[in-house]
């Protein structure tokens, strides 16, 4: 099976965009992607210099990925909440919508159906309310991408370099804990004007001289050592 393209997500999200019912995407979309993600991560972290071309269109394909794929899941999460409020209410639904749900998002339908419907149960009819709150659903397992990628080499210190920002996807795996962990940031001022580019989480800088701003302790290490930044102490 051919691997998941940034020209494949976009597809899928122009898609369902452009309906109001679910469009079919693959089963393990979700997977499939995330695994790319963090092959990319991998890729990243495995290359010394940071500001070079290839790290910067690898981090650059990575976001590109994250934001399609975080749109997907909103565009189609909406839907399927609106379908399980519709269902609970007794309204009738499109059937087809419903085999179009990959595992993942049929599991937060149901949730969402029975919710819904004891809430109404409860606040229409007098009865109890049987409290739902997640079934029992967990995402398959990723192969980590140190296995997919076996020349990569991961150095522990270089993990902690990732966003804190939420991944967006219904289940959060080990690798998006990760990177939810805090970063580990140095402040600089920059003293040569440098190209725009892109730290390990997908900001994107423009510096000129002059300018004070806090970077990755990797990407501050090498600017200092090139003279094109002093590093500042803040006590």
């Amino acid at each position: 099976m051919a691997r998941l393209t940034i020209s494949d997500l976009h597809g899928y999200l122009l898609d369902e965009r452009s309906t109001g019912s679910l469009c079919e995407i693959p089963a393990t979309l979700y997977e499939e992607t995330a695994a790319e993600i963090e092959s990319l991560r991998v890729q990243v972290t495995s290359i010394k210099d940071p500001f070079s071309e290839g790290v910067q269109s690898l981090i650059k394909e990575r976001e590109s990925l994250r934001e399609f794929l975080r749109g997907i899941y909103a565009a189609r999460t909406k839907k399927i909440i609106d379908m399980a409020s519709a269902a609970a209410n007794g309204e009738e639904i499109d059937r087809n919508s419903l085999r179009m749900m990959v595992e993942g998002e049929r599991a937060l339908y149901n949730v969402i159906l029975e919710s819904c419907t004891s809430c109404r149960k409860a606040l229409l009819e007098g009865k109890q309310i049987i409290e739902v709150t997640a079934y029992n659903y967990a995402a398959p397992e990723v192969p980590a991408a140190a296995e997919a990628s076996p020349a990569a080499v991961v150095n522990p210190a270089d993990e902690e370099e990732f966003e804190a920002e939420s991944s967006g996807i219904p289940y959060e795996s080990e690798a998006s804990r990760a990177e939810n962990a805090p970063d580990p940031y140095r402040v600089v001022a920059i003293r040569s004007k440098l190209s725009e580019f892109q730290d390990l989480n997908g900001r994107i800088y423009s510096l000129s001289p002059g300018d004070v701003v806090s970077l990755p302790s990797s990407m501050a290490d090498i600017l200092c050592k090139d003279n094109k930044a002093l590093s500042i102490r803040i006590r």
